[in-house]
């Protein structure tokens, strides 16, 4: 999709001495919040529940961060510019709520437009000068490593990753606005991702709108069409078959050389034990996506246009690998919202794919069926469909 240019977001110019110089200045208002409260009285609890992270991560952001947003001496005036601090201030307060620049602008004691400004550039800063370093697939010494750690969830070798879908509101445009209803009927973007054993996102696909077909999206997917590059090509015997890294996805998904799912009809009690197994992997990737909401819960619906939505959704996925990487406190209540949500919003069901399974996939799940009812005990699912 090509993103439309956005015209009330080019800053505001103004000409001196035939210089243009470029203003996004703080209006006299109160700063009570920012300058005294956050600065100063601000407990740590306070900083998780207002900023989602830590102050020391919140300051190590900043260092990240500064580059890309310090104002540059050559533009600036009489008025003092917002700090980098504020600004990412701004826009995590904005990620983390549901509100409306209006209320942000007035709880950070700037105008609206201010905050609307600051937030569209800390999100583009982030995806310019993070994402790239916190979302990326393994090469292969870390993925070895991280089906060390699949394989001591579920006993199944040479897993580097889960693979699912979800869906996160929007405010659709009103020309092409069919194109973003999915099939519960409200409008969304269709989010692919890989997440590994930590449940931190490896790859995303964030450019279809929610009438897109799963399939369709998967097929689309830098993963499914150069799979032989980005996952890393290592093999590992077992039971005297060579079997490559894998990645698991739900029955939903085509069976590949490289993409592992269930057995489906009716079960054997070796096929039934191996699905046991198998779904035992896969709930990083459920766990992710809900910590995502539940962090960042603008991502309970975009309150901002369309076309900037993905750069949010993909900000917000770089945010989540930082604070997780630096083990900042996730607050288990926040999940009940998402919960919730999800109650009056339900999630569209995946769509089958409708590529047939690979041989060489067929094989390899066979094979391991075996290596597990060979070495394990074999396991009942506990609610059958």
């Amino acid at each position: 999709m090509k993103w439309k240019q956005i015209n009330n977001l080019q800053p505001l110019q103004l000409t001196m001495e035939g210089i243009r110089y470029r203003r996004i200045w703080q209006n006299e208002r109160s700063f009570d919040f920012w300058n005294r409260i956050v600065n100063f009285h601000y407990t740590s609890k306070e900083w998780i529940e207002s900023f989602r992270m830590s102050k020391d991560s919140f300051l190590e952001l900043c260092d990240l961060l500064r580059g890309e947003l310090e104002p540059k001496p050559q533009f600036l005036v009489s008025r003092e510019a917002i700090s980098v601090q504020k600004q990412i201030a701004v826009a995590l307060y904005k990620l983390a709520s549901t509100a409306e620049y209006r209320v942000v602008g007035n709880v950070m004691g700037i105008h609206k437009s201010s905050v609307k400004k600051c937030f569209y550039r800390v999100v583009k800063a982030i995806n310019k000068i993070m994402l790239p370093n916190y979302i990326y697939m393994p090469d292969k010494n870390e993925a070895k490593f991280i089906a060390k750690k699949f394989e001591e969830k579920c006993f199944i070798p040479q897993i580097i990753g889960s693979i699912d879908g979800t869906h996160i509101e929007i405010i659709p445009p009103k020309e092409g606005y069919r194109d973003f209803i999915n099939r519960k009927g409200w409008p969304s973007y269709n989010m692919l991702a890989v997440v590994d054993h930590n449940g931190r996102f490896r790859n995303v696909v964030i450019k279809h709108p929610g009438s897109c077909h799963d399939a369709a999206v998967f097929k689309e997917s830098t993963l499914y069409k150069n799979a032989d590059t980005i996952i890393p090509q290592n093999t590992y015997n077992t039971n005297e078959m060579e079997v490559p890294f894998m990645i698991v996805g739900d029955p939903a998904y085509p069976l590949l050389s490289w993409l592992l799912k269930g057995f489906s009809g009716s079960l054997s009690a070796e096929e039934e034990s191996f699905n046991v197994y198998l779904n035992s992997a896969p709930v990083s990737v459920e766990m992710a996506f809900g910590r995502l909401k539940a962090r960042w819960r603008i991502l309970h619906k975009i309150n901002c246009d369309y076309s900037f939505a993905p750069e949010v959704i993909a900000a917000c996925c770089t945010l989540h690998n930082f604070v997780e990487n630096k083990k900042d406190q996730f607050i288990m209540q926040w999940l009940e919202e998402v919960e919730q949500l999800e109650v009056l919003i339900p999630q569209p069901t995946a769509n089958t794919c409708a590529e047939k399974d690979s041989v060489q996939g067929t094989i390899l799940r066979n094979h391991i069926k075996q290596y597990l009812s060979e070495n394990f005990p074999l396991r009942k699912a506990l609610i059958r469909p």
